[in-house]
């Protein structure tokens, strides 16, 4: 899930590097998707257009499941249109937060392969993808995603870039409140969601 707010662009990130499972184009193709739009992935390599259009599939599979649905249901009334957004946040923090149960290799290896992987396709992302980079790199956006102060500080960011009136910054309340059904509702859907991400694995 994407959301412009003042040109920044903010997404949840850790979910779509983790189901890349290590594939260079993949990774590559699913940090730079929400900086492209339409057919202009076919500018770019092959490997790269299969991580965009893998990107994309997610996104869609994601928005429309029926257990994702449970989560948005609880917040839909306080936080409206940014309802997608948020939830798409508080799965990334049920990834990191029960990161052992799903990788062997520990989150903060993880994040610093991700990082160079990035840093090491730059050519492929656009300025304002470079700069993103750059912060997530700098923050180690990706393991402070595992906790409840990284997820605060996303939140507050949503929040303060946001083009319309909102009160996503309060929504770490509503993680923390529902943690467990977050993590269980998660934990049912996220078996699915990986078995359609495999389909665009070489």
């Amino acid at each position: 899930m994407v959301i412009y707010l003042h040109e920044r662009i903010i997404l949840n990130y850790l979910a779509h590097f983790y189901l890349a499972h290590g594939d260079e184009g993949l990774i590559v193709g699913n940090f730079l998707a929400d900086y492209i739009r339409g057919k202009k992935y076919l500018e770019y390599p092959e490997h790269v257009q299969r991580g965009v259009l893998q990107h994309r599939g997610i996104d869609e599979f994601t928005d429309t499941h029926a257990i994702v649905e449970l989560t948005k249901a609880r917040l839909r009334g306080k936080y409206r249109k940014y309802t997608p957004v948020i939830s798409d946040v508080f799965y990334d923090f049920a990834l990191g937060n029960n990161w052992g149960d799903y990788s062997d290799l520990d989150l903060k290896a993880f994040a610093r392969e991700i990082y160079e992987v990035l840093h090491d396709n730059a050519q492929h992302l656009p300025e304002k993808a470079q700069l993103t980079l750059a912060y997530m790199s700098k923050n180690d956006w990706l393991y402070h995603y595992s906790t409840f102060w990284g997820i605060e500080k996303a939140l507050q960011g949503l929040s303060h870039r946001a083009n319309f009136d909102n009160d996503m910054n309060l929504a770490i309340a509503d993680l923390k409140k529902d943690v467990d059904k977050v993590e269980s509702e998660f934990r049912d859907f996220f078996p699915e969601l990986q078995t359609f991400a495999n389909t665009f694995k070489e």
